[in-house]
């Protein structure tokens, strides 16, 4: 069951994530001339970096010989639970950032695995909330000229 500390570690995570992706897309459209979808790229595919290092370090999982001594997970277990950075970084900031970059995790655990529920949950989504993105859309006009 989670703790006081868990949810508070995913509440103060996504505060700064949503405050993040806010920010990146106000910088982006005053800092450049791309269209408004480039900052949502932008914001998905760091958020996909940010998720799969948070993940991976805070495991444990050896990133490479020259990080390994970043890991702080011995320290993090011998202080306090692991589980609650994952939830200040991956759950909290990465989902507030960009729910992507969860997406792109699962995947990444799929691909190792399951590489036919990798495929489908990827064209998958993309298409079901693509479909239902457009029905979505087309229910909210309808209910205007009504």
């Amino acid at each position: 069951m989670p703790t006081l500390v868990a949810y508070l570690c995913v509440f103060a995570g996504g505060i700064v994530g949503a405050l993040a992706r806010f920010g990146a897309q106000e910088a982006f459209r005053k800092w450049t001339s791309l269209p408004g979808w480039g900052a949502i790229f932008i914001v998905n595919a760091a958020g996909s970096l940010i998720i799969g290092f948070a993940v991976a370090w805070l495991q444990g999982v050896q990133l490479d010989a020259e990080l390994q001594h970043l890991s702080p997970l011995r320290l993090y277990i011998e202080t306090q639970n692991a589980n609650h950075g994952l939830g200040l970084l991956a759950v909290g900031f990465c989902g507030a950032f960009t729910t992507f970059s969860t997406f792109s995790l699962d995947n990444q655990f799929l691909f190792h695995g399951e590489r036919g529920r990798m495929l489908f949950n990827a064209v998958g989504s993309v298409l079901v909330c693509l479909a239902l993105a457009a029905l979505g859309w087309h229910l909210g006009q309808a209910g205007l000229h009504t």
